[in-house]
Protein backbone atom coordinates (compact mmCIF):
# COMPACT_ATOMS: atom_id res chain seq x y z
CA UNK A 1 0.00 0.00 0.00
CA UNK A 2 2.47 2.30 0.96
CA UNK A 3 4.35 1.56 -2.39
CA UNK A 4 1.49 2.39 -3.78
CA UNK A 5 1.19 5.57 -2.68
CA UNK A 6 4.90 6.19 -3.20
CA UNK A 7 4.82 5.25 -6.81
CA UNK A 8 1.36 7.18 -7.37
CA UNK A 9 3.27 10.48 -6.09
CA UNK A 10 6.04 9.58 -8.41
CA UNK A 11 4.16 9.34 -11.25
CA UNK A 12 2.52 12.16 -10.47
CA UNK A 13 5.73 14.40 -9.96
CA UNK A 14 6.94 13.00 -13.10
CA UNK A 15 3.38 14.04 -15.08
CA UNK A 16 4.04 17.49 -13.99
CA UNK A 17 7.41 17.97 -14.93
CA UNK A 18 6.56 16.51 -18.79
CA UNK A 19 3.70 18.54 -18.61
CA UNK A 20 6.42 21.66 -18.69
CA UNK A 21 9.02 20.35 -19.93
CA UNK A 22 9.76 23.00 -22.07
CA UNK A 23 8.98 25.50 -20.98
CA UNK A 24 12.55 26.01 -19.58
CA UNK A 25 14.07 25.58 -23.34
CA UNK A 26 11.19 28.11 -25.08
CA UNK A 27 12.23 30.63 -22.37
CA UNK A 28 16.35 29.91 -23.18
CA UNK A 29 14.51 30.26 -27.30
CA UNK A 30 13.42 33.78 -26.34
CA UNK A 31 15.87 35.23 -24.56
CA UNK A 32 17.89 36.97 -27.74
CA UNK A 33 14.59 38.43 -28.39
CA UNK A 34 14.36 39.73 -25.02
CA UNK A 35 17.96 41.34 -25.46
CA UNK A 36 16.69 43.07 -28.84
CA UNK A 37 14.67 45.15 -26.85
CA UNK A 38 15.22 48.66 -27.77
CA UNK A 39 13.25 50.03 -24.45
CA UNK A 40 16.01 49.08 -21.34
CA UNK A 41 13.19 48.95 -18.75
CA UNK A 42 10.72 46.69 -21.06
CA UNK A 43 13.44 44.64 -21.75
CA UNK A 44 14.65 44.13 -18.28
CA UNK A 45 10.96 43.21 -17.74
CA UNK A 46 11.28 40.54 -20.39
CA UNK A 47 14.53 39.23 -19.71
CA UNK A 48 13.76 38.45 -15.54
CA UNK A 49 10.27 37.05 -16.66
CA UNK A 50 11.71 34.42 -18.84
CA UNK A 51 14.53 33.98 -16.11
CA UNK A 52 11.32 33.40 -13.43
CA UNK A 53 9.63 30.83 -16.40
CA UNK A 54 12.89 28.84 -16.61
CA UNK A 55 13.40 28.88 -12.81
CA UNK A 56 10.05 27.86 -11.96
CA UNK A 57 10.17 24.88 -14.49
CA UNK A 58 12.46 23.57 -12.39
CA UNK A 59 10.46 23.69 -9.11
CA UNK A 60 8.45 20.41 -8.00
CA UNK A 61 5.37 22.19 -6.52
CA UNK A 62 3.37 20.42 -3.44
CA UNK A 63 -0.30 22.56 -4.62
CA UNK A 64 -1.15 22.11 -8.32
CA UNK A 65 -2.50 25.43 -7.94
CA UNK A 66 0.77 27.18 -9.00
CA UNK A 67 2.11 24.20 -11.58
CA UNK A 68 1.46 26.99 -14.28
CA UNK A 69 3.58 29.82 -13.06
CA UNK A 70 6.42 28.42 -15.65
CA UNK A 71 4.04 28.40 -18.29
CA UNK A 72 2.56 31.98 -17.30
CA UNK A 73 5.87 33.63 -16.82
CA UNK A 74 6.84 32.18 -20.30
CA UNK A 75 3.61 34.11 -21.15
CA UNK A 76 4.63 37.12 -19.51
CA UNK A 77 8.06 37.57 -21.40
CA UNK A 78 6.21 36.94 -24.67
CA UNK A 79 4.29 39.63 -23.82
CA UNK A 80 6.86 42.29 -23.45
CA UNK A 81 9.04 41.17 -26.28
CA UNK A 82 6.02 41.74 -28.79
CA UNK A 83 2.56 41.72 -27.22
CA UNK A 84 1.58 38.88 -28.56
CA UNK A 85 -0.26 37.25 -25.16
CA UNK A 86 -2.35 38.84 -22.71
CA UNK A 87 -0.10 39.78 -18.96
CA UNK A 88 -1.12 37.13 -16.15
CA UNK A 89 0.00 37.67 -12.83
CA UNK A 90 1.42 34.34 -10.90
CA UNK A 91 0.10 35.08 -7.93
CA UNK A 92 -3.30 35.80 -6.58
CA UNK A 93 -2.56 38.46 -3.63
CA UNK A 94 0.77 39.54 -1.46
CA UNK A 95 0.74 37.39 1.60
CA UNK A 96 3.13 39.27 4.13
CA UNK A 97 5.02 36.67 6.49
CA UNK A 98 4.38 36.97 9.79
CA UNK A 99 6.13 40.19 11.57
CA UNK A 100 6.84 38.22 14.58
CA UNK A 101 8.42 35.41 13.11
CA UNK A 102 9.96 36.59 9.79
CA UNK A 103 11.05 40.50 10.50
CA UNK A 104 13.65 39.99 8.43
CA UNK A 105 11.42 39.20 5.26
CA UNK A 106 8.70 41.79 6.15
CA UNK A 107 11.16 44.04 5.96
CA UNK A 108 13.27 42.93 2.87
CA UNK A 109 9.74 42.89 1.00
CA UNK A 110 9.40 46.51 2.18
CA UNK A 111 12.64 47.75 0.81
CA UNK A 112 11.94 45.88 -2.38
CA UNK A 113 8.25 47.56 -2.84
CA UNK A 114 9.67 51.23 -2.05
CA UNK A 115 12.61 50.46 -4.68
CA UNK A 116 10.08 49.83 -7.34
CA UNK A 117 7.79 52.89 -6.45
CA UNK A 118 11.04 55.18 -6.76
CA UNK A 119 11.99 53.20 -10.34
CA UNK A 120 8.08 54.26 -11.43
CA UNK A 121 8.71 57.38 -11.41
CA UNK A 122 12.33 57.56 -12.21
CA UNK A 123 12.77 58.74 -15.47
CA UNK A 124 16.13 57.18 -15.60
CA UNK A 125 14.97 53.63 -14.95
CA UNK A 126 16.29 51.08 -16.75
CA UNK A 127 16.78 47.08 -17.46
CA UNK A 128 17.84 46.43 -13.50
CA UNK A 129 14.30 47.85 -12.49
CA UNK A 130 12.83 46.18 -14.97
CA UNK A 131 14.08 42.83 -14.01
CA UNK A 132 13.25 43.82 -10.60
CA UNK A 133 9.31 44.67 -10.99
CA UNK A 134 9.51 40.95 -12.90
CA UNK A 135 11.46 39.19 -9.85
CA UNK A 136 9.18 40.92 -6.86
CA UNK A 137 5.74 39.53 -8.35
CA UNK A 138 8.19 35.91 -7.91
CA UNK A 139 8.67 36.65 -4.30
CA UNK A 140 5.08 37.59 -4.02
CA UNK A 141 4.12 34.22 -5.77
CA UNK A 142 6.09 32.38 -3.08
CA UNK A 143 4.37 33.95 -0.58
CA UNK A 144 1.18 33.24 -1.69
CA UNK A 145 1.78 29.89 -2.53
CA UNK A 146 2.67 29.11 1.08
CA UNK A 147 -0.44 31.32 2.92
CA UNK A 148 -1.94 29.41 5.63
CA UNK A 149 0.91 26.38 5.92
CA UNK A 150 3.44 26.16 8.89
CA UNK A 151 6.56 25.38 7.23
CA UNK A 152 9.30 27.70 5.62
CA UNK A 153 9.41 28.83 2.16
CA UNK A 154 10.06 31.67 -0.15
CA UNK A 155 13.29 33.30 1.04
CA UNK A 156 15.67 32.75 -1.70
CA UNK A 157 13.13 34.60 -3.84
CA UNK A 158 13.01 37.13 -1.50
CA UNK A 159 17.12 37.80 -1.01
CA UNK A 160 17.31 37.59 -4.91
CA UNK A 161 15.06 40.77 -5.30
CA UNK A 162 16.24 42.36 -2.52
CA UNK A 163 19.87 42.33 -3.45
CA UNK A 164 18.52 43.29 -6.97
CA UNK A 165 16.27 46.39 -5.22
CA UNK A 166 19.83 47.36 -3.74
CA UNK A 167 21.92 47.73 -7.00
CA UNK A 168 18.17 49.71 -8.44
CA UNK A 169 18.89 52.35 -5.64
CA UNK A 170 22.38 52.56 -6.35
CA UNK A 171 21.64 53.40 -10.18
CA UNK A 172 18.46 55.46 -9.16
CA UNK A 173 21.11 57.76 -7.01
CA UNK A 174 23.57 58.61 -9.79
CA UNK A 175 21.11 59.23 -12.47
CA UNK A 176 20.92 62.88 -13.66
CA UNK A 177 17.57 63.20 -15.66
CA UNK A 178 17.67 63.74 -19.19
CA UNK A 179 17.00 67.54 -19.81
CA UNK A 180 14.07 68.80 -20.31
CA UNK A 181 13.18 69.54 -23.94
CA UNK A 182 13.63 73.34 -24.67
CA UNK A 183 10.41 75.20 -25.31
CA UNK A 184 8.59 75.65 -28.43
CA UNK A 185 9.38 78.79 -30.04
CA UNK A 186 6.63 81.43 -29.29
CA UNK A 187 5.89 83.49 -33.01
CA UNK A 188 6.75 86.65 -32.93
CA UNK A 189 3.94 88.87 -32.90
CA UNK A 190 3.89 90.78 -36.27
CA UNK A 191 4.39 94.50 -36.26
CA UNK A 192 1.19 96.42 -37.87
CA UNK A 193 1.83 99.95 -39.45
CA UNK A 194 -1.23 101.74 -40.38
CA UNK A 195 -0.73 102.51 -44.24
CA UNK A 196 -3.76 105.36 -43.73
CA UNK A 197 -0.66 106.66 -41.57
CA UNK A 198 2.47 105.82 -43.96
CA UNK A 199 1.19 106.81 -47.63
CA UNK A 200 -1.16 109.09 -49.25
CA UNK A 201 -4.47 107.49 -50.93
CA UNK A 202 -3.67 104.77 -53.31
CA UNK A 203 -0.23 106.02 -53.08
CA UNK A 204 2.90 103.89 -52.27
CA UNK A 205 4.84 106.73 -51.38
CA UNK A 206 5.96 106.99 -47.85
CA UNK A 207 4.84 110.52 -46.46
CA UNK A 208 7.08 112.14 -43.70
CA UNK A 209 4.85 110.91 -41.03
CA UNK A 210 6.10 107.29 -42.47
CA UNK A 211 9.00 107.62 -42.28
CA UNK A 212 9.48 109.21 -39.22
CA UNK A 213 7.36 105.88 -37.84
CA UNK A 214 9.92 103.86 -39.98
CA UNK A 215 12.49 105.37 -38.17
CA UNK A 216 11.39 104.97 -34.27
CA UNK A 217 10.90 100.93 -35.24
CA UNK A 218 15.01 100.88 -36.55
CA UNK A 219 16.13 102.70 -33.70
CA UNK A 220 14.43 100.27 -31.50
CA UNK A 221 15.83 97.76 -33.39
CA UNK A 222 19.46 98.84 -33.14
CA UNK A 223 19.71 99.74 -29.78
CA UNK A 224 18.47 96.30 -28.56
CA UNK A 225 21.88 95.12 -30.55
CA UNK A 226 20.10 92.19 -31.48
CA UNK A 227 20.32 90.55 -34.83
CA UNK A 228 17.39 89.74 -37.45
CA UNK A 229 17.74 86.37 -39.27
CA UNK A 230 14.27 86.83 -41.12
CA UNK A 231 12.45 89.87 -42.04
CA UNK A 232 9.20 89.04 -43.65
CA UNK A 233 7.14 92.41 -44.41
CA UNK A 234 3.41 92.12 -45.89
CA UNK A 235 1.22 94.77 -47.36
CA UNK A 236 -2.56 94.60 -47.35
CA UNK A 237 -5.56 96.85 -48.66
CA UNK A 238 -8.91 97.08 -47.96
CA UNK A 239 -12.21 95.46 -49.74
CA UNK A 240 -12.63 98.42 -52.48
CA UNK A 241 -10.91 98.69 -55.80
CA UNK A 242 -9.77 95.33 -57.90
CA UNK A 243 -8.03 92.43 -56.48
CA UNK A 244 -5.29 92.56 -59.57
CA UNK A 245 -4.51 97.03 -58.16
CA UNK A 246 -4.92 95.71 -54.35
CA UNK A 247 -2.47 93.14 -54.84
CA UNK A 248 0.30 95.53 -56.51
CA UNK A 249 -0.49 98.32 -54.00
CA UNK A 250 0.30 96.14 -51.66
CA UNK A 251 3.69 94.67 -52.56
CA UNK A 252 4.52 98.07 -53.84
CA UNK A 253 3.78 99.47 -50.00
CA UNK A 254 5.49 96.80 -48.58
CA UNK A 255 8.64 97.36 -50.85
CA UNK A 256 8.41 100.77 -49.41
CA UNK A 257 8.75 100.22 -46.28
CA UNK A 258 11.76 97.18 -47.05
CA UNK A 259 13.52 100.05 -48.54
CA UNK A 260 13.26 102.31 -45.53
CA UNK A 261 14.26 99.95 -43.09
CA UNK A 262 17.28 99.08 -45.18
CA UNK A 263 17.82 102.99 -44.80
CA UNK A 264 17.45 103.20 -41.17
CA UNK A 265 20.23 100.62 -41.03
CA UNK A 266 18.29 97.80 -40.45
CA UNK A 267 19.92 94.36 -42.29
CA UNK A 268 18.41 91.03 -42.19
CA UNK A 269 20.33 87.41 -43.33
CA UNK A 270 17.04 87.47 -45.35
CA UNK A 271 13.68 89.67 -46.19
CA UNK A 272 11.00 87.99 -47.57
CA UNK A 273 8.25 91.10 -49.19
CA UNK A 274 5.00 90.23 -50.23
CA UNK A 275 1.79 91.81 -50.86
CA UNK A 276 -1.83 90.30 -50.29
CA UNK A 277 -3.78 92.79 -51.23
CA UNK A 278 -7.13 92.99 -49.04
CA UNK A 279 -6.94 89.06 -47.62
CA UNK A 280 -6.96 88.56 -44.38
CA UNK A 281 -8.94 91.49 -43.11
CA UNK A 282 -8.62 92.43 -39.60
CA UNK A 283 -12.17 93.95 -38.89
CA UNK A 284 -14.78 93.21 -40.74
CA UNK A 285 -17.70 96.23 -41.81
CA UNK A 286 -20.91 96.23 -43.44
CA UNK A 287 -21.59 98.55 -46.81
CA UNK A 288 -21.04 97.94 -50.61
CA UNK A 289 -20.30 101.77 -51.88
CA UNK A 290 -17.01 103.41 -50.07
CA UNK A 291 -18.58 105.47 -47.95
CA UNK A 292 -16.26 107.85 -45.46
CA UNK A 293 -18.10 105.81 -42.44
CA UNK A 294 -16.91 102.18 -44.40
CA UNK A 295 -13.41 103.90 -45.45
CA UNK A 296 -12.64 105.04 -42.37
CA UNK A 297 -14.51 101.56 -40.04
CA UNK A 298 -11.94 99.52 -42.69
CA UNK A 299 -8.52 101.52 -42.08
CA UNK A 300 -7.14 99.12 -39.64
CA UNK A 301 -7.07 96.49 -42.69
CA UNK A 302 -5.28 99.14 -44.68
CA UNK A 303 -2.08 98.15 -42.92
CA UNK A 304 1.83 96.63 -43.16
CA UNK A 305 2.62 94.20 -41.58
CA UNK A 306 6.12 93.07 -40.23
CA UNK A 307 7.45 89.83 -38.44
CA UNK A 308 11.23 88.96 -37.25
CA UNK A 309 12.59 86.04 -36.53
Amino acid sequence: MNKSIICGALLAALASAQAFASVGSDAQALMPAAQKIADPYQRGLAEGWLEIADRQDSHVLVSSVYNDAAARALNNGRHFIDNSVSFQPIYGQKNWPSAQTRDKWVKALQEIERTNQRASQSPCRGEDAGRLSALTDEAWKEQDETHATHWVHGWDAIERAQKLAQQVNAELDKCVPPPAPAPAPVPAKPIALSADALFDFDSAVMKPEGHRQVELLAQQWNASGASINELTIVGYTDRFGSSEHNLELSQKRALAVATALKLQGVRAKRVDIKGFGAANPVQSCPGKKATPSVIACLAPNRRVEIVTK
